[in-house]
């Protein structure tokens, strides 16, 4: 119960923030990739998992970065770490 509690404070005090108002959401992420803004979400976690073989796609977000667009791209390795990526929303290149 006191995991929970923590949690729960942890996710008010930054609901707000700015790192996490960045990010779009479902709708405006389909809306980009159809105004041409943003390539489909699967070509940018293709280029991640080019990067990093065998490596599981745990979460996709469009965010804002730089003055353009970027999908944060959550990736699980084979050995358990976890890692964050970043590939251009527009050409696909990592960053």
């Amino acid at each position: 119960m006191r995991q929970i509690l923590i949690t729960l404070a942890f996710l008010a005090a930054f609901a707000g923030s700015p790192a996490l108002a960045s990010c779009l959401s479902q709708g405006e992420m389909r809306e980009a990739v159809a105004a041409g803004q943003a390539i489909p979400a699967v070509n940018a976690t293709r280029a991640a998992q080019g990067a990093y073989p065998g490596a599981e796609v745990t979460r996709v977000d469009l965010c804002s970065a730089g003055g353009g667009l970027v999908y944060r791209i959550t990736l699980l390795q084979r050995d358990g770490r976890v890692i964050q990526i970043d590939v251009d929303a527009r050409s696909g290149a990592l960053r």
